[in-house]
């Protein structure tokens, strides 16, 4: 007996979506949430230096944006 190109298609699809949706759920190594962030240091747009340990104790908000072209 022949199983339909649809169900096989759908099966397929069922599968890599939940071997995607397992790699997803599994604990990512590093960082742990709730834990203190790595001090980094990065260039800013007037060529000073910028730190993270800076800001130590406000908020902080990091904003990466990839420029196209």
């Amino acid at each position: 007996m022949s199983i339909p190109l649809r169900a096989r298609l759908v099966a397929a699809f069922s599968i890599l979506m939940g071997i995607l949706l397992a790699s997803c759920a599994s604990t990512p190594e590093g960082i742990a949430v709730g834990a203190a962030a790595p001090d980094f240091t990065l260039p800013a747009a007037d060529g000073r230096q910028i730190a993270l340990a800076d800001y130590r104790g406000q908020p902080v908000l990091l904003f990466f944006h990839m420029a196209i072209g």
